[in-house]
């Protein structure tokens, strides 16, 4: 499949905030095939606000380009999107093999650019799905209408979980261009601390601050934590509209010494260094049907095991069947007591805390982007 790859063009078209799938897939494919294209837009609550381009030929980028910093509302800022869409893939001359998609959004505008033989093949990479998406109902049903219309048009549709997939053929939808296409991890490139220079009372949560996730449990739980642990400290990665919320209860608990609020870190390499250095990764997602991570593959639990972190988890995506069956770290109930218990456990049991770390990393050692992308791109171009 990678002899075949080398003489395609291929795009890729997403909306962007931190490092995902589909800049996982860019840096897959940049140097193995002819041309890519990659089209990168910002989420509204993005704070660079244009969209750009990167265009690469044989491995090497030779063009980059970026809109003007628009300032547009929901609607008219999706609209933005297509039209930049469009406008930058029909700039290029000749018609392209295959077009990625990653939303129903940007898989609707290579459907159009399809008809225009602008590319042969167009993929719908799906990376997040949930019933109700939208709080308005006008939006939410187009939302749906949309994802119908790509899976059943579209030359291959890639979920990143059974749960999607089911869903969809749920509400019948065909299953027969719908293959899973899982969240994997550059385990080859993060470098592992050695079990001396872990800090072995330094957790973490490295996700968005939003609701769902689990973080303001994490914060509640950790009033019991520093009771029985008073020098354990909580890193907590990234950003998100509880930030403030978060922050202000942090203080009102008296534990600004306790918990530290790193933000955003662009560098997915320095988030990686970080991650090393702790001795717990936590994932409490509330168990929720309505939430994205219900249907999803979340990144979190992988990147944690990936680095040398046992997890803590609830039971709410499908990894957290394989952290129970494989001794990856501890499930728990969505609720402070149980997760205190876990960290304390974690954290004070060496046996307990050796074996998850090794099962972790040996677990997370199969889970490579490029074997997750070379048996899609076999199912896809076959």
């Amino acid at each position: 499949m990678l002899n075949v790859l080398r003489s395609e063009k291929i795009i890729i078209v997403t909306h962007v905030f931190a490092t995902g799938p589909a800049q996982e897939l860019e840096e897959f494919l940049k140097d193995k095939v002819k041309e890519l294209l990659f089209i990168g837009h910002p989420f509204s609550y993005a704070k660079e606000n244009r969209s750009f381009y990167k265009f690469y030929k044989n491995g090497l980028l030779q063009k980059e380009k970026y809109s003007f910093n628009w300032k547009l509302p929901g609607l008219l800022g999706w609209v933005k999107d297509v039209i930049y869409t469009f406008l930058w893939v029909i700039g290029f001359k000749g018609r392209f093999k295959l077009y990625v998609g990653a939303n129903n959004l940007n898989a609707f505008c290579g459907l159009f650019l399809r008809k225009l033989k602008k590319t042969e093949k167009v993929v719908f990479y799906t990376v997040d799905y949930i019933p109700n998406r939208f709080g308005n109902k006008i939006l939410n049903a187009i939302y749906h209408w949309m994802d119908r219309y790509c899976i059943k048009h579209c030359d291959m549709t890639w979920n990143l979980s059974e749960n999607m997939s089911k869903a969809r053929v749920d509400k019948g939808m065909s299953e027969e261009k719908q293959i899973v296409v899982p969240i994997g991890v550059q385990f080859d490139r993060i470098k592992r601390a050695s079990l001396d220079e872990i800090n072995r009372k330094r957790i973490v949560y490295m996700g968005h601050l939003r609701p769902r996730q689990g973080i303001e449990l994490i914060i509640e739980a950790m009033k019991d934590v520093i009771e029985k642990i008073p020098d354990i400290k909580l890193i907590i990665i990234g950003m998100g509209q509880l930030k403030e919320t978060l922050k202000q209860r942090v203080k009102e608990l008296a534990l600004e010494k306790k918990i530290e609020f790193a933000g955003f870190i662009e560098d997915h390499k320095e988030v990686e260094q970080i991650l090393a250095s702790c001795a717990v990764g936590l994932a409490p997602y509330e168990p929720d049907p309505e939430s994205f991570t219900w249907y999803a593959d979340p990144s979190k639990p992988k990147q944690y095991m990936a680095s040398g972190l046992p997890v803590i988890i609830t039971r709410v995506a499908h990894i957290a069947e394989e952290v129970e069956k494989r001794c990856l770290g501890i499930v728990v109930d969505y609720n402070e007591q149980d997760l205190a218990k876990a960290i304390i456990k974690l954290v004070e049991d060496e046996t307990l805390y050796v074996k998850c770390r090794e099962n972790a990393i040996e677990f997370s050692s199969h889970l490579s982007w490029d074997k997750i992308f070379e048996n899609a791109f076999e199912k896809t171009l076959s």
